[in-house]
């Protein structure tokens, strides 16, 4: 296989060093430099199912990090800008494969994952936008508004409808008692 070894020699040696010596900042010119590189590589070793859930930025991401933590941990002699790019080549394919290797386990396998397009109803041309969320549609909030204000006034004692209301506002017991003068026990 044919290394192809990117451009600018100089400002890579000296990040390389950089990033030897645990400079705080050395990381980021190295990242900038590389990254598009990166996930070019693994974009051609993911599949389009499989970037549904874990895409080249990812792997990209993750061989960075494998890479930095060699070198914080003085695994690996960094001698040039050669044999950089040719870690974060090798690093960068076995993520890849891994993960590939991992997503097709039986358990997660991606080609079972279910998309979009089964919330789809075909008749009405519905996604999944059009299922309910977890908030109460203006409707539904404006009708238990009016119930329990209705069943509020029901209660015959000003001091049960002040605590029926503000317990309504969410307060717990405490601090009911504390806004309207009263024990917790009375509450």
């Amino acid at each position: 296989m044919r290394i192809e070894v990117p451009d600018s020699i100089e400002p890579i040696t000296l990040w390389i060093r950089q990033l030897e010596e645990s400079e705080p900042n050395a990381a980021q010119p190295l990242w900038n430099h590389f990254c598009q590189r990166l996930m070019d590589m693994a974009e051609r070793r993911l599949s389009r199912q499989l970037r549904r859930t874990y895409d080249q930025e990812d792997a990209a991401l993750s061989a960075f990090h494998g890479l930095c933590r060699v070198v914080s941990e003085r695994q690996s002699d960094l001698q040039s800008r050669v044999n950089l790019w040719r870690l974060l080549i090798t690093i960068t394919e076995r993520k890849s494969s891994n993960r590939v290797r991992d997503e097709h386990r039986e358990k997660r396998d991606v080609r079972r994952t279910v998309t979009e397009s089964c919330f789809i109803d075909t008749r009405r041309d519905h996604g999944i936008d059009q299922l309910e969320g977890r908030e109460p549609s203006p409707e539904f909030a404006t009708e238990f508004a009016d119930l329990c204000e209705s069943l509020v006034q029901l209660l015959d004692d000003e001091t049960l409808k002040a605590i029926a209301l503000l317990t309504l506002q969410s307060l717990d017991t405490d601090a009911v008692a504390s806004k309207l003068g009263l024990s917790r026990r009375t509450v």
